[in-house]
């Protein structure tokens, strides 16, 4: 009878074990007692990772200068698919939009995906107002 019982403590033992993993692996954060040994490690990593260097904003106009004719070339085209092309296309230009603003110290508007086109007038005015171009 203590054999059984010892093999369905270790039994249980891995299962939760397995369902901790799960859980760190859904949801990112790691079992309560592995928490201090995960922290120390990433504070480690991090400590050890080099500050990455901020791009220069001269980069940025040139990105979105040749993101800009990206969205006119697709805009005119008639290839296949032309309304995901052109989603992916303005999608790379907020993107990079948001950066050289940031890059420049101008406001950015908090927005999950694309900009709307009210947004981006704003920013493109503002950059261009504060003497940038692209």
């Amino acid at each position: 009878m203590p054999y059984v019982l010892g093999n369905v403590a270790g039994l249980a033992a891995v299962v939760a074990g397995l369902v901790g993993g799960v859980r760190w692996l859904s949801s990112g954060q790691p079992p309560r007692l592995l928490r201090p040994v995960v922290d120390r490690a990433q504070a480690w990593l991090d400590a050890r990772r080099p500050v990455p260097e901020p791009i220069p904003p001269v980069l940025l106009a040139l990105e979105l200068s040749r993101l800009a004719r990206h969205v006119r070339t697709v805009e005119e085209s008639d290839l296949p698919r032309k309304a995901e092309r052109l989603m992916a296309a303005r999608l790379a230009y907020d993107h990079a939009l948001r950066d050289y603003c940031r890059a420049v110290d101008i406001p950015v508007p908090t927005a999950i995906r694309g900009l709307s086109r009210e947004q981006r007038f704003d920013m493109e005015s503002a950059l261009i107002g504060a003497g940038h171009e692209w």
